[in-house]
This record gives C-alpha cells, structure tokens and sequence, in this order.
C-alpha cells in the first residue's frame, strides 16, 4: 500500500517488460527533422548540431528554401546562419519550376554538397517541385549511400516521408475531415512527419494520419525541437520540447471506414510515446532504447 505521507517520496519500479533495451553502438547521422521555430539567435543548438554532422568546417551545405512563400529571403537567412558558423560553402539553391528540378547539372551539384537543408513554408508546394524529379532520385541515391545529410524544418521536416500531411486542422476530435494526405519525398517511407506539434494542437490529426496509413510511424515534433536519425535506424530527440510517436502498428479497430469523414474516430490499441531531449527510439524494432 503507498504511503499516505505527502512528505515521502513513493518509488514507482516499472515492470520489466516497461524497462528500455539496451542501444545500439553510434553510427552516423543520416537526417536531421525539425519541429519548425528552431533557436536561431541564442545558441541554435538545433542548427549547431546540424551543422557539425554536416562536417563541421569542411560542411558543404545546399540551402533547399522551395517551400517558403519568401524563399530569397528565407534562403539568406540560413545561408549566414551557416556561414558564421564556419561552413566551407553555403549554397541556396531554389527551385520554382520542376524543369528546373530535372536539369543534369543537379546531380553535379548534389555530388559537391556534404548535407541539403528544406526550410519550412507550404510542404505542398515543395514536394509539388520536387517529388519524382531528378533531383529527387540523386537525392535518394547519396542519402542511401550515407554520402549526404538531409536536414528539414517545418515543411521541409513533414516532407521528408512517403505518406505526406499535406493539410489539415489543428484543435479537433479526430476524424477523415481534419487532415489531408499526398505524397512526399520519400526519404523516410515508415514516418508521417507533422510539426509545431504541442505548440499548435496537433495530436488529432496525426492519429487520424495514422488510423487511415497503419504501416507507418506517426511523428509528432515540437517546436525548437529535433530527431536525429542515425543509420543503425535509432530516433535521437534533441532540443527543448518534445517528440510523440504514434504507433498504429498493433492497431485493432477503427470506425474509419464506415463513418463520413465528419463523424469522430473510434481508433483503438494505438502505442502513445512521448519523448524528450536524449530519449531514443529504434524504428525497426518500435522500442525506446535506454540513453
């Protein structure tokens, strides 16, 4: 029976099967997938942390700001970030046409760069650009060979996966009506990517992402926050908020299906996970590793 005095702290033993397994030896990071509002002024540890995987001063960094309504001057803005903080070279590249996109010179320029960076905007817009184009394939095709970094924000965060949110509303139950799906850049195909989470109500919409896509992990990531994939397939949360993940992979009903797409979602045995900063997460094995 717990103790009934307000001064004495009760210890609470999680089950064994509760415990974290152990993690998996360091390898390199792959990408970088930011909740959108990351420090920019103070210490920007996200965009640091970015940075020295990228290289540090031998980082050879292509700005991607194609999602952004304002992109020349997003653009700049990262381009000085970086500058300052040592990189050998800051290119922006922006695209606004998918010809562009599918030129040949992309592949050269991709081939010199040591990380790309998506800033944040319309993921629409971005993916609209730049999904199935050349640029896309090469892309695909350095990251697998662990030869590029990619790092998003915002829209360039919740473009990274196959199965994209490309719309939705923030504040209601779950249901059809509150998100819109469409199709990503396909770099990370088991994720949902969404962003501003905490920050702007999110919750419900992930879970209705996921109730409709099962097979794929649902990540919910706070602003001035971050994950860090590494290619062993572990999930690091860096920064000062938090990360969900909704795991649908065990679920055993939803209404989905037989309901409009206004009418409330009845999703059942979802796996709710909510980290913060050092908690790691393996993505093959769906298990929280020890930090």
């Amino acid at each position: 029976m717990l103790s009934q005095n307000p001064r004495r702290p009760v210890r609470i033993d999680f089950p064994t099967s509760a415990r974290p397994t152990q993690p998996m030896e360091s390898s390199p990071v792959k990408a970088i997938i930011i909740g959108g509002a990351e420090d920019k002024e103070n210490d920007r540890a996200i965009l640091a942390t970015f940075f020295r995987a990228a290289g540090g001063a031998r980082a050879r960094i292509l700005i991607i700001p194609t999602a952004s309504g304002q992109p020349d001057l997003l653009g700049e803005v990262y381009r000085v970030l970086f500058a300052q903080m040592g990189a050998q070279t800051v290119q922006v590249l922006n695209f606004t046409q998918r010809q562009q996109a599918d030129e040949p010179e992309v592949e050269a320029i991709l081939e010199r760069a040591t990380a790309i960076f998506m800033t944040g905007g319309d993921q629409v817009r971005l993916t609209t650009i730049l999904a199935h184009t050349r640029f896309n394939r090469v892309l695909h095709q350095l990251w697998q060979e662990n030869r590029l970094l990619v790092g998003g924000t915002s829209a360039g965060a919740s473009a990274m996966g196959s199965c994209m949110i490309a719309w939705g509303t923030s504040g209601a139950p779950p249901k059809r009506s509150i998100v819109q799906l469409g199709t990503g850049m396909g770099l990370l195909p088991p994720l949902i990517i969404d962003q501003h989470f905490f920050n702007r109500n999110r919750l419900a919409r992930l879970i209705t992402a996921v109730a409709a896509y099962p097979t794929c992990l649902g990540l919910g990531i706070d602003e001035n926050t971050a994950v860090m994939l590494f290619a062993d397939g572990t999930l690091e949360v860096i920064g000062e908020g938090s990360v969900t993940i909704v795991d649908g992979t065990k679920l055993s009903y939803s209404n989905a299906p037989q309901v409009d797409e206004d009418h409330p979602l009845s999703v059942c045995d979802l796996k709710l996970h909510i980290l913060v900063k050092s908690a790691r997460y393996h993505l093959g094995r769906h298990e929280i590793m020890a930090t």
